[in-house]
This record gives structure tokens, sequence and C-alpha cells, in this order.
């Protein structure tokens, strides 16, 4: 039978994971009108606990001595295909496919699916933050005159002249950084499509994040009556002994 600190452990094993989840899900719904933002998810694992002691996990399953309980193994990000929202502005653009517009930060270079770019005072081509867009070769992207043109592959073109073409990278060890970029090791993509006077809408299914976030405030509650019960329990049987 497991000892009463193991009953507490798993429980509270569960509810420490349903606050996690109800973390995740709510920073969904808070970014689903976030253009360019990618969903998180959890992934999870099951450890077992004999004797309440740690083991291996390559230890065989004993259903008289092993008890389960979760562990958050990571958050990961659902990198799917957002809705492409027409604007037509000519420095809206959307990416279709694989890869990421790279722009240069005070951190270093990171990279976002978010495309709604301007043109600064000095004629590059940045983010709304104001950080320079990068070209296929990591520099900066000038551009000087009226009408602006951005084909499917990402050539740009300023009054009918070619002047550069748009880098679009996928990339390996990806990591996200806050809400609109990631860094990874770069390599460029060939599968994709641009479209101009679009951006593309975050991925996140408002529906069913919130019905995760229902889903995991009630399930807190479950687990923190049954810690809470067996709290009470314990304590019946202290003094019955």
């Amino acid at each position: 039978m497991a000892t009463d600190y193991q009953t507490i452990y798993i429980l509270g094993g569960g509810m420490l994971l349903q606050e996690r989840k109800l973390e995740v899900s709510s920073n969904n719904v808070a970014n689903v009108s976030t253009p360019g933002f990618k969903k998180d998810y959890l992934t999870v694992v099951s450890y077992y606990v004999p004797n309440g002691e740690k083991v291996q996990e390559t230890r065989p399953f004993e259903p008289s001595n092993n008890y389960v309980y979760p562990i958050v193994n990571g958050v990961r990000t659902i990198l799917s295909q957002g809705s492409l929202v027409k604007t037509d502005n000519p420095l809206d653009l959307a990416i279709e496919g694989e890869g990421f517009f790279a722009v240069r930060t005070p951190e270093g270079i990171l990279f976002t699916r978010k495309g709604m770019f301007r043109i600064n005072e000095e004629g590059l081509l940045t983010t709304e933050e104001g950080y320079p867009v990068l070209d296929e070769n990591l520099n900066p992207i000038t551009l000087q005159g009226q009408e602006i043109k951005v084909t499917e592959d990402g050539t740009i073109f300023v009054d009918g002249e070619q002047v550069g073409k748009i880098g679009i990278f996928k990339l390996q060890n990806l990591q996200k950084i806050g809400e609109d970029f990631f860094q990874g090791n770069p390599t460029p993509s060939s599968a994709y499509k641009i479209h101009q006077g679009f951006y593309e809408a975050s991925n996140v299914n408002a529906i069913k994040e919130v019905v995760k976030v229902i889903e995991s405030v009630r399930a807190h509650e479950i687990f923190s009556k049954l810690i809470q019960m067996t709290d009470e329990l314990q304590g019946r049987w202290n003094q019955a002994i």
C-alpha cells in the first residue's frame, strides 16, 4: 500500500500539472489575435515512485509497489499554418509554408512569422518594433522608391527594378523567444510562398483553448479537494491510533 506522503505527492503533481496547462492555454488565448503567433502545448511524462524513490524509466512496472505521478517534460510550439488576412498594405507579407523572416535585434538575429513591416527614416525595412528585416544574406534591406512589389519567392522590386530578396529561413533547434520571435540554427527555406498585402494570423483555435482553460481549472479544483480530503483522513487516522 502506498504511504500517505506518496498519495499527496501524486495528487500534488497532478495539481501542479493543471497549473502549467492553465498557464500555457491562457497565454494561447491571450494571443489569439497576435499576427504570426504560434500556439504552445505541454509535453508530459509519467514517473514511477516505488516506496517514495525516483527510479529509472527502464524499471519494469510492478503494480504492487509502483505509483505514477506526472512531470512536465517541456513546452513545445506548434508551427501549423495560420490563416492569411488581407490588408492590401504592400509592406504586409505573409509566409505560406515553411520558414521565418530574419530580423536583427539587440540580442542578435531572431526569426519571426509576423510580417507586418515598416520603412524607417533611413529607408530600411523594419518590424513594428524597429528591427531591420534581413535579406537572404542576412543583410538589412533598403527600399527607396514609390511602388514596391514582392514576388512569391521573396524577390523585391522597387519601381520595377529588382533590389534584393527577403530571406526566408527554416530553423533547427528552434526555441521560442517571447510571443513573436524564435531563435535557432537557420538554413535557407525553399518550401514557401510570400503573399504581399497579407499577414498570417495566429494559429490558435480560440474555442478549443478556452475549453482547455475550463478543463484545467476544474481538474485543479478536484486535485485540491482530494488533497484536502486525504489530509483530513490522515488526521482522523492519527487521532484513532
